[in-house]
């Protein structure tokens, strides 16, 4: 059930019970993807979404928060290297979350194409939890318009970290853009350089925007 609207932030504290349930480690996990009209690699199809990215962060304790990340800007197909880079990362035990069910559907998009590596990557599936639902459902700021995307709910829960304060990249869409751009021979090792920053630092923000999206639920009273 939806918290009812109202004139200010509401934060019910059903939503701490939820989240302090789960154990630690925590590994908020976030992707970008491209899919190009035009397929890069031999056997892909038109507009066909590749992750090519990811961004991890490991809530070791209640007091202790780690990175990892991976994007690979070779041009070679992505998708192994990134499975087997996150496999290793995110480990056998602890809840993966996400943001809507996006990571699932790429995770499961992996399994298609890897199908050797499904073991491993269907156990990842077996612990994500979506974060999405939980704030939908415990809470409210007028500010996000009636939005409860990670770009709305961010400034509203945690007014220090801002999307706007992103240079270029701020945008799945454009993450995905820039890809292409990064890959494409024609473009400049200072282009490239430039694209590898904005994108590292997007995607590292949707991962602590988690993080503590999630802090402010556990401490709902």
């Amino acid at each position: 059930r939806r918290i009812p609207k109202c004139g200010r932030e509401r934060l019910v504290p059903p939503a701490a019970d939820i989240i302090n349930t789960l154990p630690y480690p925590r590994y908020p996990l976030d992707f970008e993807t491209s899919g190009p009209t035009i397929p890069v690699w031999e056997g892909m199809r038109p507009n066909q979404q590749v992750p090519f990215q990811w961004s991890c962060h490991i809530e070791v304790d209640a007091n202790t928060l780690e990175h990892a990340e991976f994007l690979d800007t070779s041009g070679a197909p992505p998708m192994r290297p990134l499975a087997e880079a996150m496999i290793e990362t995110l480990g056998e035990s602890g809840p993966v979350f996400m943001y809507t069910s996006f990571e699932r559907t790429v995770i499961n998009n992996l399994i298609k194409l890897l199908p050797d590596l499904k073991e491993p990557l269907s156990r990842i599936i077996d612990r994500l939890v979506d974060l999405h639902p939980i704030v939908k459902q415990h809470y409210y700021h007028p500010d996000m318009l009636g939005s409860w995307s990670i770009k709305k709910v961010l400034p509203a829960m945690v007014p220090e970290l801002q999307y706007d304060d992103l240079e270029g990249i701020s945008d799945g869409m454009s993450a995905s853009h820039a890809y292409l751009e990064i890959i494409d021979p024609a473009t400049n090792s200072e282009r490239k350089a430039q694209i590898e920053k904005e994108l590292l630092e997007y995607c590292h923000l949707d991962t602590l925007a988690m993080v503590r999206v999630a802090q402010r639920l556990a401490n709902a009273k």
